[in-house]
């Protein structure tokens, strides 16, 4: 799971959200070398067995720093990823974290996410606004999901089947709605790795870039 690629700005509080281009490059190159293979959410709900040597990538928010530093080492090591996108601030910036006394970051504009896509990369949803949705009434929560799907739906022409919860926030409810709007997955951030039979609405994720992901930590995450 990745969030911002490149260096943090000075102040920020969440530096753990920054992976440095260097690692993320770092880490690409092992896995190839080591045979491992990007994989899509639809190869693992299709999956009746575990897996072997395969990882899905995924990048919330929708910085533009995926597109400009991410998207050239994905492309270069044959590795494909999808990145969740927050439907009402493509182009924008990242206000929900600036409420709070972060940096403005500039989000993927359309020409980069048609860009992003055209090379065989992936979108999924991440709400219209990036709330916490379990802090919303229902009505508000299911306009947020729902909403967001049609709008990236209607803006790029394809199918959203993929959903990441802003901040990992959810409740049965926010699970159940989720699931009634269309999606097949959604992603939290609790850390772990997905086996057969994993809750496909309930996905586990592991942090990148807290502490440096190399392989030999990402073995140790895994079950014996």
């Amino acid at each position: 799971m990745y969030h911002k690629i490149g260096s943090p700005p000075l102040g920020t509080r969440f530096r753990g959200l920054y992976l440095p281009t260097w690692l993320l490059e770092r880490q690409l190159c092992e896995w190839k070398l080591a045979g491992w293979a990007s994989a899509r959410f639809e190869d693992f709900i299709e999956a009746g067995t575990p897996m072997r040597r395969q990882i899905c990538l995924t990048f919330d928010d929708g910085y533009a720093s995926v597109h400009q530093e991410a998207l050239p080492l994905l492309r270069g090591q044959g590795f494909q990823a999808i990145v969740f996108l927050v439907a009402d601030r493509i182009g924008g910036s990242n206000d929900w974290d600036v409420v709070i006394g972060e940096k403005p970051t500039a989000l993927m504009d359309r020409v980069q996410i048609e860009e992003w896509m055209q090379a065989g990369q992936e979108i999924g949803g991440h709400t219209l606004s990036h709330p916490s949705l379990v802090r919303l009434t229902p009505s508000e929560a299911l306009r947020e999901i729902v909403d967001g799907k049609k709008k990236l739906e209607d803006l790029f022409g394809r199918s959203i089947d993929h959903f990441s919860y802003p901040y990992g926030d959810w409740n049965p409810r926010i699970r159940d709605f989720v699931a009634e709007a269309g999606y097949r997955t959604a992603c939290t951030v609790e850390r772990g790795v997905n086996g057969p039979g994993a809750d496909p609405f309930l996905l586990r994720r592991i942090m990148a870039c807290r502490p440096p992901r190399t392989l030999r930590t990402l073995f140790g995450l895994m079950p014996g």
